[in-house]
């Protein structure tokens, strides 16, 4: 898998950006923007991100997605190829032994002080 960097949805990932206990509010928000929603609760506040949320990453994959000129086909095509993308991965990872978590939600629980309680992919 060429480009786009790592994969903010895979456990390790998150365990190497996000400290339980340490991260704060803004730090999240740095790495992964603004929550596509967010939950409250008595012991704070749950920030949850969908992978296919992500417009930024739909708009440089029209660069080369040829002809994908249009948005709305640009973001055919980048849902139907994550998907397939995802699928293959499974497979790819059931054969080579690889427990690695990837999801395509990520829910950030925050206690009253804004730092990180814990995280969880799914």
């Amino acid at each position: 898998m060429g480009g786009g960097g790592e994969d903010k949805f895979s456990a390790s990932y998150v365990q190497s950006h996000i400290v339980e206990g340490k991260t704060t509010k803004a730090q999240v928000q740095q790495l992964y923007g603004v929550p596509d929603d967010n939950q409250k609760s008595s012991n704070g506040t749950t920030w949850i991100y969908f992978k296919n949320a992500d417009y930024s990453s739909v708009s440089s994959l029209a660069g080369y997605i040829p002809g994908a000129g249009a948005v709305s086909s640009a973001l055919g095509m980048a849902n139907t190829a994550s998907s397939a993308s995802s699928t293959a991965s499974k497979l790819s990872d059931k054969s080579n032994g690889n427990t690695e978590i990837h999801g395509d939600r990520l829910y950030i629980t925050f206690n009253r002080s804004d730092i990180v309680d814990y995280w969880s992919i799914h």
